[in-house]
């Protein structure tokens, strides 16, 4: 998680929100049409859980892209070590997924290895070991989308920040 003592940033204004929610059905819209020529429709929804997180937890800092995809792929893999772990040992598997589970907890609690062992983890690992979801998911596939996904819209967001600041000098003239 990323600490820090400024106050939160003003809402923009009607117009300006406007763009921004432009900007996103342009950016969703996209990467619905990329991903689904890439992966099934299920999964794609990884990337867009991801933006969510990226946007609202870490502000878009591009900095803080590379842990937030590498703690969503933490959260997939201990939703998925539960399923297989269930499949190849039964209710001892159940125990010892759920145990490896709760000690991945305990290492995002004490801020242990952040860069794996993070929010994005923690978001990642609860959607992604609900049961309807666990039923319907290729957990690899949606590894995949998640990180394509996550770096198609790093770079569309990071595009829309490079356009904006070459313009925003020019409207304060």
């Amino acid at each position: 998680m990323t600490e820090t003592n400024a106050a939160p940033a003003a809402a923009p204004g009607p117009l300006a929100g406007l763009g921004i929610v432009a900007i996103v059905v342009v950016a969703v819209v996209a990467w619905a049409i990329i991903g689904t020529a890439l992966f099934s429709g299920v999964s794609l929804f990884g990337a867009f859980l991801l933006l969510w997180h990226w946007a609202n937890l870490e502000a878009l800092e591009i900095k803080r892209l590379p842990a937030t995809i590498a703690g969503a792929l933490v959260g997939i893999a201990l939703a998925w070590q539960v399923v297989y772990l269930t499949s190849t040992m039964g209710n001892n598997g159940t125990i010892l997924g759920l145990l490896i589970m709760v000690a991945a907890i305990y290492l995002q609690v004490i801020n242990v290895l952040p860069f794996l062992f993070n929010a994005a983890a923690m978001l990642f690992l609860t959607v992604a070991a609900a049961p309807l979801i666990q039923l319907k998911i290729d957990f690899a596939e949606l590894a995949m989308a998640t990180v394509v996904g996550g770096l198609f819209l790093g770079l569309f967001v990071e595009a829309i920040k490079r356009i904006a600041a070459r313009f925003m000098p020019a409207a304060a003239d």
